[in-house]
């Protein structure tokens, strides 16, 4: 829990105290001033409510399972109740030894086990509710941080991809026509794939997550058009077990890798850059042969970043990224549910 949190806490913890334990004042406990005023409120606003609070919060940190969570909530009010009435009581005892004036001594009443107890889990119960509305208060105001960032982050990638984009309604218009007057085969099936490619970017873009296999499907479209360009010099194996194919992925993220991978290496008849995309049982792993291009060029790394933003943020998990002097390997975890 924050700082400010734990002020608020604190704060509303001696107000609690100061409500439910209220001090009986005699007309000659008013002789006694506000010494005994500080005195009564050290022994128990201090002992009870703060000390509730902060066992509460270190307690709430951790959470059993679901079906005994009530079980393990009623528990922790308990003990903490017991908790408090023998600290209250050490206090007490040591206050007592120390002050021998009668009108700083605990009443009578006071010294009744049942009254103590039931303060003591009155106190107990207010203090968990203080903490649990504290920490529902700060966990929805995460939420809503981790929700604008990730609107943030999907913004910038929509952005920087129709910054890349034609307008789609002249482009498939476009293609339509090269397509229709063409007789070449080739050309026809190389129109077809981009029409393809920027159907799914279009749809799917838009998405947090998409099917993995109509992510496959894309890619086989978009390595057509590369394969087109780059010949014999690329050598792409794509490995991908059907029992995950069902699972789900944030859009283009396969592509964005394939991209970086030919972007940064060389890619020749002598040297044809090797990509794997595969998996294992835990993730799905794109590797390239390391060939970097000798070049001025830096990579700004905003793609993986942006990658790496989008898993954290839509599974609570991190992209893993390898690399040695022969191999490049992203590996994005497999997301079942």
């Amino acid at each position: 829990m924050s700082k400010q949190y734990r002020i608020l806490g604190v704060i509303i913890s001696l107000a609690i105290g100061l409500a439910i334990l209220p001090i009986k004042l005699t007309s000659e406990d008013l002789h006694s001033g506000n010494l005994f005023l500080a005195a009564r409120t050290i022994r128990y606003t201090f002992t009870a409510g703060i000390l509730a609070f902060l066992l509460h919060l270190y307690l709430n940190r951790t959470i059993f399972a679901a079906r005994w969570i009530m079980v393990e909530y009623i528990l922790r009010i308990i003990v903490i109740a017991l908790i408090i009435c023998l600290t209250s009581i050490v206090v007490d005892a040591i206050f007592n030894k120390f002050v021998k004036e009668s009108s700083f001594t605990i009443a009578k009443e006071d010294l009744n086990w049942y009254l103590v107890i039931l303060r003591c889990l009155l106190v107990s119960t207010v203090q968990f509710f203080v903490v649990f509305y504290l920490q529902l208060v700060e966990e929805s105001q995460r939420r809503r941080l981790e929700i604008e960032k990730l609107n943030r982050s999907q913004l910038e990638a929509n952005l920087s991809n129709l910054k890349e984009q034609m307008n789609p309604h002249f482009l498939f218009n476009t293609l339509n026509t090269l397509s229709a007057i063409t007789n070449d085969v080739k050309v026809k099936d190389y129109v077809s794939e981009i029409a393809n490619v920027y159907r799914y970017m279009l749809i799917h873009n838009k998405l947090n997550l998409v099917l993995l296999e109509s992510e496959l499907s894309f890619i086989n479209s978009y390595l057509y058009i590369i394969k087109t360009r780059f010949g014999n010099s690329l050598n792409i194996n794509i490995r991908i077990d059907e029992s995950i194919l069902p699972t789900k992925i944030p859009p283009l993220s396969l592509q964005l890798l394939l991209e970086n991978a030919i972007k940064h290496n060389v890619a020749s008849l002598d040297s044809p850059l090797a990509i794997d995309v595969y998996n294992d049982s835990e993730n799905i792993i794109v590797s390239n042969s390391l060939l970097p291009k000798k070049t001025n060029y830096h990579s700004t790394g905003v793609g993986l970043n942006n990658l790496l933003n989008r898993y954290q943020l839509l599974f609570k998990q991190d992209i893993i990224i390898e690399q040695n002097t022969a191999v490049f390997s992203v590996k994005l975890p497999i997301i079942k549910s």
